[in-house]
């Protein structure tokens, strides 16, 4: 489902180097729908479960992988799993619950409240600077700059945060209901454009002017 991710993993394993490249350029067009939409973000986490399982032991068994190589790829494609149980028992969990049990020391202590602080002011300090990065840029982006301030502002919030991973949230579940299941299906291109049949068509070669000319292999 994601042959590009597989492809990255293999190099990575085979002892090679993947480096940035910042003068390459790339663009996409969103998807027609939010229906369109699900079904590419549900591709691109099968794909990401399915390369997951795929090489998991190659991360630990490769002899040409760098520790460093070793490290980042069991944290990005194996511990993502383990730390989105630990936001769902963080966020949907732990907040409703000091709702009526504050967090504070009578209730849970010294070193959970201490705990409990610090990943909140932990989670601020993202939402602060990608916020002040934007507004340093509305000078250069104008008002786009400002559209932008408020974007950023909103989805980085913790509310923002919350609704996000929501969201992601259940593509994972999807996703390993369906490689559990065997119900993955083939690739299927996104929605961008409006049905072949809205969309006309060009003319044959045979319907073509007199005059026009057409060149010979």
């Amino acid at each position: 489902q994601t042959e590009d991710v597989d492809m990255a993993i293999q190099q990575l394993l085979d002892g090679r180097r993947i480096e940035f490249c910042a003068e390459s350029r790339s663009g996409e067009l969103a998807p027609m729908n939010c229906a369109s939409m699900w079904k590419q973000r549900l591709r691109w986490t099968i794909g990401w479960d399915e390369t997951s399982l795929k090489h998991a032991g190659a991360f630990t068994d490769s002899g040409r992988l760098r520790c460093r190589a070793r490290c980042g790829l069991i944290w990005t494609f194996l511990i993502r799993w383990a730390m989105t149980a630990l936001t769902v028992g963080a966020v949907y969990v732990g907040l409703p619950v000091t709702t009526f049990r504050p967090l504070d020391e009578a209730h849970w202590g010294r070193l959970i409240t201490l705990l409990g602080h610090a990943c909140f002011f932990m989670g601020l300090g993202p939402w602060a600077f990608a916020t002040l990065e934007a507004m340093l840029l509305i000078p250069r982006r104008g008002l786009q700059g400002v559209l932008q301030v408020f974007f950023v502002a909103v989805v980085s919030s913790p509310f923002g945060f919350a609704t996000f991973f929501l969201f992601n949230f259940f593509l994972q579940v999807t996703s390993c209901f369906k490689l559990s299941t065997g119900r993955v299906k083939g690739w299927e291109v996104t929605q961008r454009a409006p049905s072949c049949s809205k969309v006309s068509s060009p003319p044959l070669p045979s319907e073509a002017s007199e005059g026009s000319t057409r060149a010979e292999p």
